[in-house]
Formats: C-alpha cells, sequence, structure tokens
C-alpha cells in the first residue's frame, strides 16, 4: 500500500461530536515564568487547524493546557461551556487525546498491546476488550500502515515506525477532538505528507477536530483549514492559510524574509529568500 493508498475509516468507527474547546485568558507558566499569557482562543470545531511559530513561543505549551497536562496559573480551558478540570479523567479521555511530542513506552509492550491503550477509556478496570474495542485497534494499525509490526516489540522499531504506531494509539482512542505536538516529528517527507493526508481523511469522514503543532509551514498550509501564528505566548494572527502565510507576516512572526505563492490547488507556498551574503 502507498501512502496516498491509505485506508477510509471504517463503519465500526463512531463520528465524532461537535465539541467547543476554549481557552478564556488562559496564562501558563513553567517555573514561575509565564510561557502563555492572557490568551483567548476557541479551536475551531469540526476542522484541522495547525498551529506555527518559532520555538519557544508557547505552542507546545497551549496544547498541554488544552489536554490538561498543565493546570493554568490564570484563566481557564472549558470543554462545552464546562471546565476541563471538572471532568473524570476516563470521561475527558473519551472526548480529548493528546500525542505529545516524546511520549514514552512501556518496556517490553508489542506495537498491538501499546495501540490497544488507546481504548482505557471505554473499558473497566477488569473489563475485556470488545469488538468494538478491536475493531478500533485494527483500523488504527492498518490506518497507519502498521499492521504488520502488531507482534513487534516497539523498542526495536525506528523512529519513524515508533511515530505511526504512536500515531495509532491516539487514533484508536476515538475522541472527539484530538491534539498533535508535532506528529511528523521522525518521519521522512513521503510519510509526513502520508500521516496529515491521514489526519484530513480522519476529520472529513469523523467530525474529529484536530489541532496541531507543526515546524513546516508548507505542510500546515496544505493540511489545515486553518492556521494559528504565536509569537512569545500570544496569537499573532489567525485564518485560512493563505490569509496567515503572508510575506508580511512571516516577517513579523519569523523574522523570515520570503516569497510567498500559491500551488496548484491554491494553498501557500513559502520559499525563503537568498541569505543576502550568497548573492
Amino acid at each position: 500500500m502507498t501512502a496516498t493508498q491509505a485506508p477510509t475509516m471504517t463503519s465500526t468507527s463512531k463520528p465524532a461530536q461537535s465539541l467547543r474547546l476554549c481557552a478564556e485568558s488562559l496564562t501558563l507558566n513553567y517555573g514561575g515564568r509565564n510561557i502563555v499569557e492572557n490568551l483567548d482562543f476557541e479551536v475551531p470545531s469540526g476542522q484541522v487547524t495547525a498551529i506555527i511559530g518559532p520555538n519557544g513561543c508557547g505552542k507546545s505549551t497551549l496544547l498541554r493546557g488544552f489536554s490538561r497536562l498543565l493546570k493554568p496559573a490564570g484563566g481557564r480551558v472549558h470543554l462545552d461551556s464546562k471546565d476541563v478540570s471538572k471532568y473524570g479523567s476516563r470521561d475527558f479521555a473519551r472526548r480529548v487525546g493528546l500525542l505529545p511530542q516524546h511520549p514514552i513506552a512501556p518496556d517490553g509492550i508489542t506495537v498491538a498491546d501499546l495501540v490497544s491503550r488507546g481504548r482505557y477509556p471505554y473499558q473497566g478496570m477488569f473489563s475485556k476488550a470488545s469488538r468494538e474495542d478491536d475493531a478500533a485497534v485494527a483500523w488504527a494499525l492498518e490506518a497507519t500502515h502498521t499492521e504488520q509490526l502488531a507482534d513487534v516489540p516497539v523498542a526495536e522499531l525506528s523512529g519513524g515506525q515508533r511515530q505511526r504506531v504512536w500515531i495509532a494509539m491516539s487514533l484508536a482512542q476515538e475522541t472527539d477532538v484530538l491534539l498533535l505536538d508535532e506528529p511528523t516529528t521522525y518521519l521522512d517527507l513521503a510519510h509526513q505528507v502520508d500521516l496529515l493526508d491521514l489526519v484530513v481523511r480522519l476529520n472529513r469522514s469523523r467530525g474529529t477536530t484536530m489541532l496541531l503543532v507543526l515546524h513546516e509551514l508548507n505542510l500546515a498550509a496544505r493540511c489545515a483549514d486553518h492556521l494559528v501564528a504565536m509569537k512569545d505566548g500570544q496569537i499573532k494572527m489567525s485564518g485560512a492559510p493563505s490569509e496567515v502565510l503572508t510575506r508580511d507576516n512571516l516577517a513579523e512572526v519569523f523574522g523570515l524574509d520570503a516569497v510567498v505563492s500559491p500551488d496548484a490547488s491554491g494553498s501557500p507556498i513559502v520559499v525563503p529568500s537568498p541569505r543576502k551574503e550568497m548573492l
């Protein structure tokens, strides 16, 4: 199966609910230093949104706040008008999933066992996997082209294979909102495109709200319905890729001089200008 022939959603996958995930006057900090400060942002429901910005601007910190991994120092995050801290852990995990930058697998665990852990929000403490659980795991493995690795220990995988397995675990969770922090890490270009195409298909077929942190601007423009550009813990601009990825905006957010042109589909392509000393 090639990168452009990933399977579609199966009938066993439940449709996602349209949930409202918002930050209101949100402040997040590490070690007493504010990384995100007094930020207001509503994640576009049912769309693919990519957060872009320079290193250290607060992109990953914002995702941690949305996922409850980081407690707000001020303001709040709410899901459907309810503070996320008020949800039980399993109840929240059935609605919002997170793939962090550097997940750690338990020692000795196989691929299939790791992916099946995405089903924990739907299981009791001593219950066995249901047919729905098995179907969700099988689809997630197939969708990420990792079914042939099912019995392989995660520790024996390459970096790219391991990343696809973590994606599979996130997909098996079948959440309404999925937060992905730099999901293309360790992947070559073909698999980066494949993965982001899968994200788009999952959004289109289930209605899953996707919020991604991405560094590659052209891939962000290719996959996202909505871009959010951050700098110094604040949202500087947001909107359609063609509205956000302009020469002036790139200079303001990244300090980058670049030419921006549409591709054949109309998505913007960013080409950095040559350094002066190279001319």
